[in-house]
């Protein structure tokens, strides 16, 4: 595997599902109901309608690779697009200083109740973006982003679709401004986005891969990349 997500060449990007709509929509179906999940020791009680931690998601594929960038205990670590609150809720079991952001209500009361649940301590905000922190600066900000590069034709593809990589260019661009000196973030991308305006949002950013799966079935790849701006 390459260590910059820049060098990636043409085969890592060719995603073959034998049948790529249908998979899309047994996705969608499987988060129209609700779930238990038991994650890294933890319990998560799921509502319909929010991404939730299934055995092969891609909250399973962030947990194992965040593990390797955790910074000492005490730093503050924010999450974008939280859902059920699964990854950060793990991450603050570790000793970190975690708030956790959605846009979604119903994912933000999702994740409040589950940390109130396992007895861990995080602050859950209701945000587009980083609209909730205005002025706070972080450690480490970790978003584990829609991966899909469609349209949203539907309400709850909004949980699996960044179409363009619009949403993937706006967190890069804003960003910089809620980093601490020598924070950096984190993010989740795949071969099913958007290669062209990832690569363009990553060029004001030193990168690496941290972490990668490859699922041989369909020819998807997953990435964890960890990026610190350009001074």
């Amino acid at each position: 595997m390459k260590k910059n997500f820049s060098d990636l060449d043409d085969s890592y990007w060719n995603f073959d599902h034998p049948d790529h709509d249908a998979a899309n929509a047994k996705f969608l179906t499987r988060h129209k109901t609700a779930g238990v999940y038991e994650v890294a020791g933890l319990t998560f009680n799921c509502p319909s309608g929010i991404y939730q931690p299934h055995e092969f998601g891609s909250t399973r594929f962030a947990i194992r690779g965040m593990f390797s960038q955790l910074p000492s205990p005490g730093s503050r670590l924010l999450e974008l697009g939280t859902g059920s609150g699964a990854i950060g809720i793990v991450l603050a079991a570790t000793g970190l200083d975690v708030t956790l952001l959605d846009i979604d209500p119903v994912s933000v009361e999702c994740a409040k109740n589950n940390a109130l649940d396992n007895g861990i301590s995080v602050s859950v905000l209701q945000s587009d973006l980083f609209s909730a922190v205005e002025n706070q600066k972080y450690d480490v900000i970790f978003f584990n982003i829609p991966l899909l590069d469609k349209p949203i034709e539907e309400p709850l593809e909004i949980i699996s679709c960044d179409f363009g990589g619009e949403l993937f260019s706006r967190f890069l661009t804003e960003a910089p401004d809620y980093l601490l000196p020598g924070g950096k973030v984190c993010v989740v991308v795949g071969n099913i986005g958007n290669r062209e305006s990832m690569l363009k949002a990553l060029e004001n950013y030193e990168d690496k891969i941290v972490h990668a799966e490859y699922y041989a079935l369909t020819g998807a790849w997953r990435w964890l990349i960890s990026a610190k701006p350009l001074t």
